[in-house]
């Protein structure tokens, strides 16, 4: 018993207590190579030397291996999880995975720094403590937002609050995902007029490193709120451009490859495997336009809703497949021709609900593609068969 207290003593001396941080810093972790990773990543970490505290605290976890973990995520229900880490292993898994990492050391008071610490204590243990993600206003960024926001009594709030954001939720998601073009096509598609909104710097801090701009470019009671930075790791490949750009080499080229195959069948005729590549645009965009209908009206990812890309993708392309009569055919025809103008009107304003001009290189032509070849093929010459 006698060896017993003295290992005691020394374990609980490592354990964190709300009396132990002297120190905080805002830790930026920058974009990596999975889609998860793409946005950025950020902590608090607080130490103090004495206590042996020097542990990173942060949100935004989740467990893929969780029963009904997929069906849930496409469902929008994500239960996401803090966790706390030793500031060397948090650091060393960033390393590894070649992404920048930042701290900034807050210029808060001993008082503030307990009571930080205390709140992230109560947030996070014991784990796994589930709160409801959300892609933009409820994720690992918000988190530490609002908990500075609490122990500077709302003065981070009300300065940011009343300044507008430097990039919108459009142009931050664009530009960090224009190294994967794929990605990029898919999250522009589907995603509505929700995220073209202007917004104001506490709504820009929903990204980690938008939220280390605006911390160290902002003074409370006049002080700045940062006093020291310091670069960590700086990362080889995962370096995102600093401003949005129109792929307009990416979408064109998929524009015009793909409207060159669905044409086929005006330069070789109407066989089979002329009309394919036409008959799977028209089941693609089809397809894409009960996707995102689906996501609007039966899930809870409400930033699909609303989402003007239906004017151009939509269910009503099926309905090219189907042996309708004549005027029916006609019908559909123009319906599908109308809904394309309008789209292109709505996608092409750069001041408009949600512009879209990248997706239209691509989307739009080969639309007018498909319709052509629609037209020709229901309208055989006299005397011919038609094809379809």
């Amino acid at each position: 018993m006698k060896l017993l207290l003295p290992i005691l003593l020394a374990l609980l001396a490592f354990v964190p207590t709300d009396a132990d941080a002297q120190e905080a810093w805002l830790v930026t972790y920058g974009p990596g190579e999975e889609v998860w990773e793409r946005f950025g990543h950020n902590a608090l970490w607080l130490v103090d030397e004495e206590a042996g505290l020097d542990h990173a605290f942060s949100f935004g976890y989740f467990e893929m291996d969780r029963a009904g973990f997929y069906f849930d995520f496409a469902r929008g229900i994500m239960r996401y999880f803090g966790s706390a880490s030793t500031s060397a292993r948090e650091f060393e898994f960033y390393r590894g995975r070649d992404r920048s990492i930042t701290a900034q050391r807050l210029d808060l008071t001993p008082a503030q720094i307990r009571w930080l610490h205390r709140l992230l204590n109560e947030a996070i243990f014991p784990v796994p403590q589930y709160y409801d993600y959300d892609y933009y206003f409820a994720n690992c960024s918000t988190w530490l937002r609002d908990l500075l926001d609490e122990v500077t009594a709302g003065s981070l709030a009300e300065t940011m609050q009343q300044r507008p954001a430097r990039q919108n939720f459009r142009e931050h998601t664009s530009r960090l995902n224009l190294q994967r073009p794929w990605l990029h096509a898919g999250l522009m598609t589907l995603l509505g007029p929700e995220i073209d909104r202007e917004r104001t710097a506490w709504e820009e801090a929903f990204l980690p490193d938008a939220l280390a701009y605006w911390v160290g470019n902002i003074e409370l009671e006049g002080r700045p709120l940062v006093s020291e930075t310091r670069v960590i790791h700086e990362p080889a490949v995962h370096q995102p451009p600093e401003s949005d750009t129109i792929l307009w080499w990416f979408y064109l080229l998929l524009g015009v490859v793909g409207s060159a195959l669905v044409l086929l069948p005006l330069w070789l005729g109407q066989g089979a495997w002329t009309l394919l590549p036409w008959r799977l645009a028209v089941i693609a965009y089809g397809m894409s336009g009960t996707l995102i209908l689906a996501m609007w009206l039966g899930t809870a990812h409400y930033p699909v809703a609303g989402n003007l890309m239906l004017f151009i993708l939509h269910p009503l392309w099926l309905l090219l497949l189907l042996p309708l009569g004549h005027t029916a055919r006609v019908t559909v025809w123009w319906l599908l021709s109308a809904a394309l103008v309008a789209g292109i009107v709505l996608l092409a304003v750069p001041d408009g609900p949600q512009y879209r001009a990248d997706l239209l290189l691509w989307l739009a032509p080969l639309a007018l593609a498909m319709l052509w070849v629609s037209r020709r093929i229901r309208a055989p010459r006299p005397g011919a068969n038609p094809a379809i």
